[in-house]
């Protein structure tokens, strides 16, 4: 577990529940650098909000939580058509730096084998150096480069190939 220095509670790691939706939204309103990547996530309110409902629909939503308070959000995006699913990963300016970002990401992607998917697809800015290094950490792999934009994916198509298991 990791500590904030805002509060004496541990950062717990859980799935999004339907009641999280208004402290999901506070995250993001809050969340800079705003349009972080790609446009994501939304600036414009009307966006941010139909983006998180369409989010909610998805299989996988884990948060990080700090008392009542979302300061992190992963998911996997289900492509059904494709043999990969689609991973992001978002923590809060606050709490950055503490491992979140990497517990969020190890055990979403965990989580997203039972996809029967044979990979994990995820496009990253060549500047977020921290974010790359972690995604090596759990083995994923840079397989193209667009312009400052890395494209990464993790073959999860043997599971006890993935994350030390």
């Amino acid at each position: 577990m990791n500590r904030s220095p805002k509060s004496g509670d541990a950062i717990v790691i859980r799935n999004l529940q339907e009641n999280d939706y208004r402290l999901l939204l506070e995250m993001y309103r809050d969340f800079h650098p705003k349009n972080y990547f790609m446009g994501l996530p939304p600036i414009i309110e009307l966006h941010r909000v139909e983006w998180i409902k369409d989010l909610l629909h998805e299989k996988f939503n884990i948060v990080a939580v700090d008392g009542y308070r979302i300061v992190g959000h992963a998911a996997i995006i289900d492509v059904p058509t494709a043999d990969f699913c689609e991973l992001i990963v978002f923590v809060h300016q606050d709490y950055r730096g503490r491992g979140i970002g990497k517990k969020l990401t190890e055990e979403i992607c965990q989580r997203a084998m039972v996809l029967g998917k044979k990979k994990i697809w995820l496009m990253v800015d060549s500047k977020n150096e921290v974010a790359i290094r972690i995604y090596y950490k759990i083995g994923f792999r840079i397989t193209k480069m667009y312009g400052e934009v890395y494209e990464m994916e993790l073959d999860i198509s043997t599971p006890f190939d993935v994350l030390g298991i």
